[in-house]
């Protein structure tokens, strides 16, 4: 669905997710709102109450690109795969731009610094801090093993590109099919063949997205397979 969007920023040669350029925005807005109203209720710096206002209207405007991007990112690099991080990430969005939004409203009716409307920036602050570690859940906290340094460009390229689906070895759309023990790593022609068409053992197009050169370039693949046969499946 989003594929040429990404092809077409590969040409480009920018051939990573999206949702990380536009989620530094509502977090840091989000941020820098707790900060500010604590300085301006703790120093009596009532000027700064202004720009804690419009940084939370701010943040509230940016979680909508955000979490566009963070859709196109999961359909596209994760196949729309029902992981247990993404089904966090997806939950704290949710409840963290309704509490934006009232944060809005009771900052516009009762101020900035009343009582109501600091307890919904601290919210809102936990709520990204549940996001950010949930993100790099995705990306390192269900990794292998650490990797020889021979073997660190494929565990790099795994973590990145595959460890989200493939924890440890497993398999977590298809629990059947784990790599250990797969017959796609017999060969590093076939691995590769795999990646360029990922195909079901009966035929049919699987839940794995393509890994086309553009993405996975033929030697990042033999990086990717050497980790994987070496280190993550031995």
């Amino acid at each position: 669905m989003f594929g040429p969007i990404y092809e077409f920023l590969a040409k480009l040669g920018y051939t990573h997710p999206i949702h990380p350029t536009e989620v530094h925005m509502p977090i840091g807005l989000v941020v820098a709102s707790l900060v500010f109203i604590y300085i301006a209720v703790i120093f009596r710096r009532h000027n700064l109450e202004r720009t804690v206002r419009h940084c939370i209207i701010l943040a509230f405007i940016w979680i909508f690109p955000t979490m566009l991007f963070g859709y196109m990112d999961w359909q596209h690099f994760y196949a729309g795969a029902w992981l247990f991080p993404i089904k966090v990430k997806l939950t704290t969005a949710a409840v963290l731009t309704v509490l934006l939004l009232l944060a809005v409203i009771v900052a516009h009716q009762r101020g900035p610094a009343s009582k109501l409307a600091v307890t919904l920036y601290t919210l809102c602050f936990l709520a990204v801090v549940v996001l950010g570690y949930f993100g790099g859940q995705l990306v390192y906290g269900i990794k292998g093993s650490s990797a020889p340094t021979n073997y660190s460009a494929g565990r790099k390229i795994f973590a990145t590109n595959c460890s989200a689906c493939h924890p440890k070895g497993t398999n977590a759309i298809m629990p059947n099919l784990p790599l250990k023990g797969s017959a796609k790593l017999d060969q590093f022609k076939t691995f590769l063949a795999f990646l360029r068409d990922p195909t079901l053992p009966h035929g049919k197009p699987g839940p794995m997205p393509v890994f086309p050169p553009s993405k996975i370039t033929d030697s990042e693949a033999n990086e990717l397979y050497e980790y994987i046969t070496h280190e993550l499946v031995k």
